[in-house]
């Protein structure tokens, strides 16, 4: 019987050893280099981490090569289920190569963000998917000084090709969702978006500008700018009241929504004032999460492959990771119109 069998303390590589009547050291060599060990010693040790449940503990492993066997993985928003989705695809492929993933939550906030990166540092991360709160990649350049490597995800431009990056056509996504409001007759059209500094929340509002525009109308007469703190369904509940300022006549014929959870705030904000989407207004959203198809009625939004544009990130890291002549490279998705009931023609 081993010295912790019957007790709470963890079964160490010694108990393992005295199972399989072999040294440490043998059993260091099976878990770490199998080749170096006879077949039969190999099985003996084997069946005894088998017999015993023994969990290796990769910490000293860590400690000696100077990296973990995990990934940071910094979202915006934990709660939106855009994220959960890229999530999804970003663990999927690291799993594949033996990484585990470690989700962190900059809740659009610089101070979070930069303390999630000094955690990643601190833990020795083999590297990292940022989804930066804004497009200073500062935050980016000082951890791959403390030699973690990351990956940006959801951002188009990185300054200098400092790393790699992977995100949707935001600017043809917005002039999609322009063109179809545009093409149902609305001409008085408002978008709600987050922080002006979020790149995603400027470029898609410069697509649906442009596709104003296109339309031979001034975007800056047609298309009103609303700004929300957070991107979450409560924010876009709490501006319908700002949508709606101004009357009937003054108000606009449709919204165009940054994210999804935004564009559900304001479906239920319109139905608690007794008004229909998209009879007294027509609703656009961002992202075509599974809630999208969902609610009622349906919302018509702009899809993104959240799964891989995930795996994509997790790829160009693996690649850096495991490649000396690494290049930067920059991967761009692009976006589709998904159309549902939130949307329909004009009635004047």
């Amino acid at each position: 019987m081993s010295s912790t069998e019957g007790t709470n303390q963890p079964v160490g590589i010694n108990d393992v050893a005295a199972r399989a009547g072999v040294s440490p050291g043998t059993v260091s060599n099976v878990l770490n280099r199998p080749e170096r060990v006879a077949e039969p010693t190999r099985r003996r040790v084997e069946r005894a981490v088998q017999e015993l449940d023994y969990v290796r503990n990769s910490s000293g492993r860590s400690l000696r090569s100077g990296r973990s066997d995990s990934v940071g993985l910094l979202v915006l928003d934990v709660t939106n289920p855009f994220f959960a989705e890229v999530a999804r695809g970003v663990e999927d492929t690291a799993g594949e190569e033996g990484l585990a993933v470690v989700l962190l939550n900059s809740a659009e906030q610089d101070a979070r963000q930069r303390r999630s990166m000094r955690l990643l540092a601190e833990q020795r991360a083999a590297g990292a998917v940022i989804m930066p709160v804004d497009s200073d990649t500062e935050d980016l350049l000082w951890l791959r000084k403390q030699g973690v490597p990351g990956v940006l995800l959801d951002i188009g431009e990185v300054p200098g090709e400092t790393a790699c990056s992977v995100s949707v056509d935001n600017h043809a996504g917005g002039m999609a969702a322009g063109r179809h409001l545009i093409n149902l007759g609305h001409e008085r059209i408002t978008y709600l978006g987050g922080p002006a500094d979020l790149e995603q929340c400027r470029t898609r509002l410069e697509g649906l500008r442009a596709a104003v525009a296109e339309a031979g109308s001034d975007p800056g007469e047609a298309v009103r700018v609303i700004r929300t703190a957070q991107l979450n369904a409560e924010s876009g509940e709490k501006a319908v009241e700002e949508v709606l300022a101004g009357g009937p006549r003054r108000r606009p014929q449709a919204v165009f929504c940054t994210n999804d959870q935004l564009a559900v705030g304001v479906l239920k904000g319109m139905g608690e004032r007794g008004l229909s989407v998209p009879g007294d207004l027509s609703v656009v959203g961002y992202d075509d999460v599974d809630l999208a198809a969902l609610v009622h009625p349906g919302l018509t939004t702009v899809g993104q492959p959240k799964y891989e544009l995930g795996r994509a990130a997790m790829q160009l890291l693996l690649s850096e990771l495991g490649d000396p002549g690494h290049r930067h490279e920059r991967l761009t998705f692009a976006p589709q119109l998904v159309v549902r009931g939130s949307t329909a023609a004009y009635r004047t």
